[in-house]
């Protein structure tokens, strides 16, 4: 879901209820698909282990 709200931007409908509204930008035409992980790797890097495991256990459970 994080690649997916960097990448496309904050989608009302898929990622947020049909009416929300929100200034994040998409970056798909800015970073590649390897820089945008990068980038949530090195955000993520900074998470406690605890949030992180828990990061871990939902992105599990979706696949």
């Amino acid at each position: 879901m994080l690649f997916g709200i960097t990448k496309y931007g904050l989608l009302p409908g898929k990622y947020a209820p049909p009416d929300y509204r929100s200034d994040m930008p998409a970056f798909m035409g800015a970073l590649s698909d390897e820089e945008i992980w990068a980038v949530l790797a090195y955000i993520k890097s900074f998470w406690p282990q605890e949030l992180r495991q828990a990061q871990r256990d939902l992105t599990l459970h979706r696949q």
